[in-house]
This record gives C-alpha cells, sequence and structure tokens, in this order.
C-alpha cells in the first residue's frame, strides 16, 4: 500500500491539484490528504491562503470540477502507458459558471492532443465557449434539428 501510494497516488494527486487549480481559477492551488480520526484519509482543496477544505465543504460545482480533475490526471496517466482510446465527456459542465467552463474546455483542448474527445452537450452556451476557445478546430455535430 505504501508503495502504491508513493509510485501512484503522489503524483495523481499532484497532477490532479494542478487541474483544480486551472478549473477553479486559482481559488484552490493544489489538493491535500487530512487525517480524521479513525486515521482515514480525506481528500482537500487547499486555497491560496493554505485553508484546507473537504469535499464535503465545497460547492457542487467546485465538486463537479474535483472529480473532473481527478479523472482527468488518471486518463493521462493512463495514456502514458496504454494505446488511446477515445474520451467521452457528456455535459461535464453543468453545474460550472462560465469562466470555469472555458478552463474545462482548455482542459480538454490539452488531453485532444493525446487522444480523441468527444463532448457532448444540449447546452448551447457551451457549444459557444467550445467555438470561441476552438475556432476551425472544433467539429460541431447537431441532432434532432
Amino acid at each position: 500500500i505504501d508503495r502504491f501510494r508513493r509510485e501512484k497516488q503522489g503524483p495523481l494527486l499532484k497532477r490532479a491539484g494542478e487541474l483544480f487549480r486551472i478549473l477553479t481559477l486559482g481559488s484552490f492551488e493544489r489538493l491535500g490528504i487530512q487525517f480524521d480520526n479513525r486515521d482515514d484519509m480525506l481528500l482537500t482543496g487547499v486555497r491560496p491562503t493554505g485553508e484546507e477544505v473537504p469535499v464535503s465543504g465545497l460547492s457542487s460545482g467546485t465538486e463537479d470540477q474535483l472529480f473532473l480533475a481527478l479523472r482527468m490526471a488518471a486518463v493521462e496517466d493512463y495514456l502514458g502507458k496504454a494505446p488511446a482510446l477515445p474520451f467521452v465527456a457528456d455535459d461535464l459542465f453543468i453545474n460550472f459558471d462560465p469562466d470555469r467552463s472555458a478552463a474545462g474546455f482548455e482542459i480538454l483542448g490539452r488531453l485532444a492532443q493525446r487522444t480523441q474527445v468527444l463532448f457532448l452537450t444540449h447546452h448551447a452556451h457551451l457549444v459557444d465557449t467550445a467555438r470561441d476557445m476552438f475556432g476551425n478546430d472544433l467539429h460541431i455535430e447537431s441532432l434532432g434539428g
């Protein structure tokens, strides 16, 4: 367990923290770990002031950004050692404000340099944000009129 933590958890947590910083527009600078009274590990977001906020203290949008950061770090790790598979994102930004949606597209754009990214949404404002970010590098397929 200790070897796994050193080899995987540390680098994954560090990368997820970097992605979380981008997704939260700097509201959080990294991720941390605290231990409760039963010695169980708890994930926290660390603000630039050093304040640690447990997952239970995050808004639903920031919680979604945390889980996206964790998933993206795991996908990036996977892509480093296995054949690339398409990444399918279905309305990932439903609880994101417009600026954080743009930050999310920035991260997906970086991922798209390594593998195919398919982003599904029925929210026109997200299509507009993606168009603004990627211009001609974006392919949009509209279904059902």
